[in-house]
């Protein structure tokens, strides 16, 4: 199953994660913020251990949802790629907020202070986003193996693409997208030149 017209793929893959992921991660601000009111709280209050994990869970389920279905149509026009591919990055979100939560909750340290948007110091929710990265990768890693070889190199470009993401950020918040257009580079390089068809004779 080689990816057809490779450099025009990469290209609309780049961009389309490059500038559409930061609008799905504005909307799941959104959805942060219900959350958290949800518990009776304002955006003065930074909530519980448990509130702060649930609306960081709630916003990874936004960003898994938008950017997994993105990713699906545009994978769909290359292979029969599976709907759950947008299942792998719910999930890996989901728990990566969730293992979070239960590390910071034991250290004592409030999730809602680790964004981008209420600390300079944004190594800790890189390694969050890192961790989320390398659990989409293990999930979607499983149905890339179907049509390449050497699909394991999708789990680390998911790992490191989603991490810089974030890292990014500590020169400028509106730097994210330069972070979430270096991921769709580096997925996109991934899938086009690195994996290979199964199928092929070289």
């Amino acid at each position: 199953m080689e990816i057809k017209k490779g450099v025009k793929f990469f290209l609309i893959w780049t961009l389309s994660n490059g500038f559409l992921i930061p609008i799905i991660y504005v909307i799941s601000l959104i959805a942060v913020l219900l959350v958290h009111g949800s518990y009776g709280y304002t955006m003065n209050d930074w909530g519980t251990h448990r509130s702060n994990t649930m609306m960081q869970i709630a916003g990874g389920i936004v960003i898994g949802l938008g950017t997994g279905f993105l990713q699906m149509k545009l994978l769909q026009k290359q292979f029969n790629i599976s709907k759950n591919w947008i299942t792998s990055m719910v999930v890996g979100f989901a728990l990566a907020e969730i293992i979070a939560g239960i590390v910071l909750m034991q250290s004592d340290v409030v999730r809602g202070k680790l964004t981008i948007i209420n600390t300079t110091n944004h190594f800790p929710e890189a390694l969050i986003f890192a961790l989320a990265g390398l659990l989409i990768g293990l999930f979607q890693w499983s149905l890339l193996r179907k049509y390449y070889t050497r699909s394991i190199f999708w789990i680390l470009s998911s790992m490191i693409g989603w991490s810089i993401c974030i890292l990014i950020t500590f020169y400028s918040q509106i730097a994210f997208i330069i972070g979430t257009t270096f991921y769709g580079a580096l997925t996109g390089i991934t899938l086009v030149w690195v994996l290979k068809p199964i199928d092929s004779k070289t």
